[in-house]
């Protein structure tokens, strides 16, 4: 039996590639522009989809219809691929997440202090890049009036550009939060409570040692029913959950300190650092060291 052609690497996408320039914040108009790249990509930079006109399909962990009024939230180094999105209309806007966590803790996919969980489920949601909004049409419009006032100031560049762009970032935000408190849970298949708990708990403790068997004991429920609640719910494991936060962090450390790779397996919850390569390379086809190293030769 012939063996199935390997498997293409994602191709890494930078802010300076988007046409951000020396700016940390950049707003690209859809359509426009040269054609979108083929294949898998990765966003070195945390992205903003907001369509306003067309339909077309995306894949994150699963194939996803795109359609006008959609918001798709993307954090970085999260693999994605465009598939058919001639069609689609918008904006793309394109955040450093140095910039991110320099807005502090209103935006919930902030790295948070340990055991310290973020609004559940739309931190998990976030880091899979599972996350679409459908807002109603009055912030709906907000929310493409405050793209569009932050796509003119960056592309004017008067006085203090960058600072008035950044105000309306987070308003942007803020938007953008309120709508995930109020309405996020109807715009995801996770809506029971055991799951959202549960990834509430994962999300504290994913740091620290941590089983099906705990996870099933802070909610209250048998392994093998939260196991198979999981995974009919979102098309995944605990197991994948944990690993998802646990490389999340590693990729941060990587690339925000100098910190050694058996010092980071450590601390993202992986007392073998051996164990901790082979994962890291399992889900980036790369060791930690070649991460680290074309993320900042990245231009």
């Amino acid at each position: 039996m012939p063996r199935p052609p390997p498997r293409r690497p994602p191709q890494v996408i930078t802010l300076d590639a988007m046409g951000a320039g020396d700016m940390r914040l950049h707003v690209t108009r859809v359509p426009s522009g040269p054609p979108p790249p083929t294949g898998p990509l990765v966003s070195t930079f945390f992205t903003i989809f907001v369509f306003t006109g067309g339909s077309g399909r995306g894949r994150h962990l699963e194939t996803v219809e795109l359609r006008a009024g959609d918001v798709h939230l993307v954090p970085e180094g999260v693999e994605h691929q465009p598939l058919e999105v001639a069609d689609l209309a918008g904006w793309i806007v394109s955040v450093d997440p140095l910039l991110l966590r320099a807005l502090g803790p209103l935006w919930p996919g902030q790295p948070r202090i340990r055991g310290e969980a973020g609004p559940a489920p739309a931190r998990s949601l976030l880091l899979r890049g599972l996350l679409r909004l459908r807002p109603e049409p009055a912030r709906l419009r907000r929310i493409e009036q405050l793209v569009a006032e932050m796509a003119a100031e960056l592309r004017e560049r008067k006085w203090a550009a960058e600072h008035a762009a950044h105000a309306w970032l987070v308003l942007l935000l803020a938007e953008l939060v309120r709508e995930l408190q109020e309405h996020a849970p109807a715009a995801s298949p996770l809506v029971g409570g055991i799951v959202r708990d549960a990834l509430a708990f994962i999300e504290a403790h994913c740091l620290e040692p941590l089983s099906l068997k705990d996870v099933a004991s802070a909610v209250g429920r048998t392994p093998s029913h939260l196991a198979n609640a999981i995974r009919q719910e979102t098309g995944l494991t605990v197991s994948d959950w944990l690993r998802a936060h646990r490389m999340s962090e590693a990729r941060r450390r990587l690339r925000d300190t100098d910190e050694s790779v058996e010092t980071i397996a450590n601390a993202v919850g992986y007392a073998d650092v051996t164990h901790f390569i082979r994962v890291f390379r399992r889900t980036h086809d790369m060791t930690p060291r070649g991460w680290r190293e074309r993320r900042r030769a990245a231009p």
